[in-house]
């Protein structure tokens, strides 16, 4: 029986796309590219890790000289990239009465501090935050960590994720597992695990 429901933060509960931060972002640096994939975005891991700044982290991506003026429109623009999705606010509301929820994520200093002050944390119970760790999925230590803090069996554990990954690892070690499409698929996967909400 399911006791704990652990969401990963962006592609399911939030939405947003790396692809238009980093295409706005050229634009602002005036660097003809344009990205259509999430796949060419690659960032360094040790932002993740909080190993390194946000600063640093995108001297290091964009790898080009960034101005005062334009590090401060780069980091609006990651800060306001990313939402939670009114579909999903309202389902974890329901699934709350039921079950614990936590955030699985690989995450930032940055946006975490500002996710936590704007309150798109508040209905979570468990927060397991890379860059707090300094441990990224899919490494297996991290989902250590997490059914620690869940204070439940792997198996009371549902992770779900947009990531294939990410998601292994987490299968490999006893949780159940839902790989995120779209709200409408992420439903009826509930329902045919018999979650209520």
């Amino acid at each position: 029986m399911i006791k704990v429901i652990l969401f990963d933060i962006g592609g399911c509960y939030f939405q947003g796309s790396i692809i238009d931060f980093v295409n706005k972002s050229y634009k602002v640096l005036g660097i003809n590219k344009i990205f259509h994939t999430e796949k060419e975005v690659v960032f360094d891991k040790a932002l993740n890790k909080g190993e390194i700044t946000l600063e640093e982290c995108f001297r290091r991506y964009f790898d080009t000289h960034i101005s005062d003026e334009q590090m401060k429109k780069i980091i609006g623009f990651w800060t306001t990239t990313w939402s939670p999705r009114d579909e999903m606010v309202e389902l974890a509301k329901r699934l709350k009465k039921n079950y614990k929820l936590g955030v699985f994520s690989n995450s930032d200093a940055v946006n975490s501090k500002n996710y936590t002050k704007r309150g798109w944390y508040d209905i979570f119970n468990i927060l397991i935050l890379s860059h707090e760790i300094g441990i990224i999925k899919p490494d297996k230590r991290i989902y250590q960590i997490a059914i620690q803090k869940s204070k439940a069996k792997p198996e009371q554990i549902l992770f779900i994720d947009d990531e294939e990954d990410c998601l292994k690892t987490a299968t490999e070690l006893g949780m159940k597992t839902i790989l995120f499409r779209s709200v409408s698929q992420f439903k009826k996967e509930l329902k045919q695990m018999g979650i209520k909400f």
